[in-house]
């Protein structure tokens, strides 16, 4: 197709640019280039979703870190093969019982003997941080051999037996 020179008729109107007027077409304004993209964007609405954020307290007394971090060390003794996990059994929830039960099944399977015993695991150090006054959420890092692991527990405190006492009802191994 070939444009002729008479083909294009420019008009001025209300527009500052002109406008070119082509047969057969839709006239369009023409834009200089940063004119083109000058376009505001109607405001975003704040819009949240989910719960609200839980405001977590820390602990200011350490009680609750260093029953957190007993708690820990006695879970690492019982992985060890040095504790019986019997005797954690009051302070475990039945369901974490468990799934320790299952972990140290799995150990057990894994595990060839050595000649010597692993290094000993050791807590090096504790946080605790409270959603609630019943509830406490412990992470703690753990020193074997040189290297680090993070243990997370939750804790909750169980008014319902006959001897209240802060009961483990989560345990996470990162």
């Amino acid at each position: 197709m070939t444009i002729r020179s008479t083909d294009l008729t420019l008009v001025r109107g209300d527009h500052p640019a002109p406008i070119p007027q082509v047969r057969g077409q839709w006239a369009l304004p023409l834009t200089d280039g940063a004119n083109a993209l000058a376009l505001d964007a109607p405001p975003r609405p704040d819009v949240r979703v989910g719960p609200p954020p839980v405001r977590l307290r820390a602990v200011e007394d350490e009680d609750l870190a260093a029953r957190g971090a007993r708690l820990v060390q006695a879970v690492l003794e019982v992985q060890a093969g040095t504790r019986p996990l019997g005797q954690l059994a009051r302070v475990l929830r039945t369901d974490v019982h468990d799934q320790l039960q299952r972990r140290l099944t799995l150990l057990a399977r894994t595990r060839r003997p050595r000649p010597t015993p692993p290094p000993r695991a050791r807590v090096a150090s504790a946080r605790a941080y409270q959603p609630h006054p019943d509830a406490a959420e412990i992470s703690v890092r753990v020193v074997q051999d040189g290297r680090s692991r993070a243990v997370a527990a939750r804790i909750e405190y169980d008014r319902e037996r006959r001897e209240p006492t802060w009961v483990c009802t989560a345990f996470c191994w990162s």
